[in-house]
C-alpha cells in the first residue's frame, strides 16, 4: 500500500500545473517591465517572450545568441530532454538583448554574486511580486503562451509545442519526422512579441 501511495503521490506532483496569467494581460505587464531597466526585467522579458525556461534564461550565455540570424541555440546540457535545441528570436527579442550590458570577465548574460555566478534564482520571482504579481510563477508563463496559441492562432500542435521544446513525437514518429519546425516557429514567436508590443491589453485586470 505504501508504495502505492507514494506512486499517487509522484503522479499527483507531475500533474501539478503552474500558476499563469492570463494571456490577455501580459502586453501590460511586458509595459511595465520594459519601464523597469533592471537585470531581473531584462530576464524576465525574454523568458516571457521566448517561452523559455527560467533556467535557461538565467545561465544563458552571450555566444549561444546569434543575433545576426536571431536564434538562440541551446546545448544538449542546458536542456531539460538533454537534446540541443535552437529557440528563434522575434525582432523584439533581438533589441532587448542589445539593451542588455555585456559584463566583463563573464561569459553570462545575467551575472550574479552567488556561487552559481548567476542571477540569484528568485530575482524575477521578486520583482514580479513587486509589481503586485504575487501568485503569478515564472513558469506559468510557458501555459499562458501556449493558452494564447492555442487560443488566438492557426499554428499546429505540434508546432506551439515544439515552441516550448516539447517534443510529442515517439520514437518511431521521430526518426521519420527530424524537423524541429524552426522556420513556423519562428513566425509563431513573431507573432507573440508583435501581441505583446501592440496589443490592447486588458490592463483593467491588473489589480
Amino acid at each position: 500500500d505504501n508504495l502505492l501511495s507514494r506512486g499517487e503521490k509522484k503522479k499527483a506532483r507531475k500533474r501539478e500545473h503552474f500558476a499563469a496569467m492570463q494571456w490577455g494581460v501580459v502586453p501590460a505587464l511586458m509595459a511595465q517591465l520594459r519601464a523597469t531597466m533592471t537585470p531581473a526585467s531584462w530576464a524576465a522579458q525574454l523568458l516571457i517572450l521566448t517561452g523559455a525556461r527560467s533556467h535557461m534564461v538565467r545561465f544563458a550565455h552571450w555566444e549561444e545568441f546569434d543575433l545576426v540570424k536571431g536564434t538562440w541555440s541551446l546545448p544538449s546540457e542546458r536542456m531539460k530532454m538533454r537534446m540541443a535545441f535552437v529557440i528563434p528570436l522575434a525582432d523584439e527579442v533581438v533589441e532587448l538583448l542589445k539593451l542588455i550590458p555585456r559584463i566583463e570577465g563573464t561569459s553570462f548574460v545575467f551575472p550574479g554574486q552567488g556561487k552559481s555566478g548567476v542571477m540569484h534564482a528568485n530575482a524575477i520571482r521578486n520583482l514580479l511580486h513587486s509589481l503586485g504579481f504575487e501568485s503569478i510563477t515564472r513558469h506559468g508563463f510557458r501555459s499562458t503562451f501556449r493558452d494564447w496559441a492555442g487560443e488566438c492562432t492557426n499554428y499546429s500542435r505540434e508546432v506551439c509545442e515544439m515552441a516550448l521544446a516539447h517534443d510529442e513525437r515517439d520514437q518511431t514518429e521521430g526518426a521519420y519526422s527530424r524537423s524541429d519546425y524552426l522556420d513556423k516557429r519562428r513566425l509563431l514567436m513573431a507573432d507573440w512579441a508583435s501581441f505583446i508590443r501592440n496589443s490592447t491589453a486588458i490592463e483593467s485586470s491588473i489589480e
